[in-house]
């Protein structure tokens, strides 16, 4: 597990044009499980702030959530999520993620079975991650947002 910054929180986030839009989504599915599934958020900043954000106020309304970073993400790991309590898995910086072929099977396998609520960010558009097709494609069933760095 990744250890959440209790100072993120959506209140202190600074909304503006360029982020706006994966705000109200990460709202959305506090408020409704699996209203998107998965949630992909991909840019240059603002996206770990997002996702404390998002377990902290999970956590505020008593819900199951886990915040895990890229890195520590394993074959393992993956496969027990899918029959953990956690009603919601966050992904920080996907892009980081091992490359390994099973790992990326399991986490498309964790989409597809749709009983958890995925919120992942990553720094680059799901298109352009290097991971195989499978995994690619089942990150785009969801909601994609793109954070874009607010204008001077």
């Amino acid at each position: 597990m990744k250890p959440v910054n209790k100072n993120q929180i959506f209140e202190n986030f600074s909304v503006h044009d360029g982020n706006a839009w994966a705000l109200a989504a990460l709202k959305t599915v506090i408020e409704d499980k699996n209203y998107y599934n998965p949630v992909y958020i991909y840019g240059k900043e603002g996206k770990t702030h997002l996702l404390n954000a998002t377990k902290n106020a999970l956590q505020s309304e008593l819900k199951e959530v886990i915040l895990l970073s890229a890195e520590n993400v394993t074959n393992n790991l993956v496969k027990n999520l899918t029959s953990s309590k956690f009603d919601y898995i966050l992904i920080d910086d996907l892009n980081l993620m091992p490359k390994d072929a099973i790992l990326e099977e399991q986490l498309a396998m964790l989409i597809e079975v749709n009983k958890k609520q995925l919120i992942i960010s990553s720094t680059v558009a799901p298109k352009d991650l290097e991971v195989g097709s499978k995994l690619q494609e089942r990150l785009q069933w969801g909601l994609i947002t793109n954070i874009m760095l607010e204008n001077h």
